[in-house]
């Protein structure tokens, strides 16, 4: 999931054009993925269990 929301960021920044006019829509875009998986790993790493012994 996490990795999929950051490709998709990718992809969209890299393939929209930066001086079209809804330029801003691909930011959000990318904006709301990369924050998806910000918080998708922040949730994932909070309720692993730690290991014994490291």
């Amino acid at each position: 999931m996490c990795l999929l929301c950051i490709a998709v960021a990718s992809w969209v920044l890299r393939s929209t054009d930066p001086h079209a006019a809804d330029s801003w829509k691909a930011a959000l875009l990318a904006n709301v993925s990369a924050i998806s998986a910000i918080q998708y790993l922040r949730h994932y790493v909070l309720r692993r269990p730690a290991k014994d012994g490291q």
